[in-house]
């Protein structure tokens, strides 16, 4: 799969969880990419960003969430 492939896969379904308004609730950073937890009322589920450039999408769309909570 090429890069530009899995980068708009990843993103992809993070949005479909935030358009769902799923919360991240916490990322864990390790030498794989991130693994992002999200919540939304009772359901939690886990997506995992191997891509740099979905990692720089993710920190975007937690910095929005941050400053509407504000």
């Amino acid at each position: 799969m090429s890069e530009f492939v899995q980068v708009a896969a990843e993103i992809a379904q993070l949005d479909e969880l935030l358009d769902k308004e799923y919360k991240i609730e916490s990322i864990i950073e390790n030498l794989d990419g991130s693994q992002v937890i999200l919540k939304y009322d009772n359901h939690q589920t886990e997506l995992n960003i191997t891509t740099a450039d979905a990692r720089k999408y993710l920190s975007v769309k937690l910095k929005e969430q941050m400053e509407h909570n504000l």
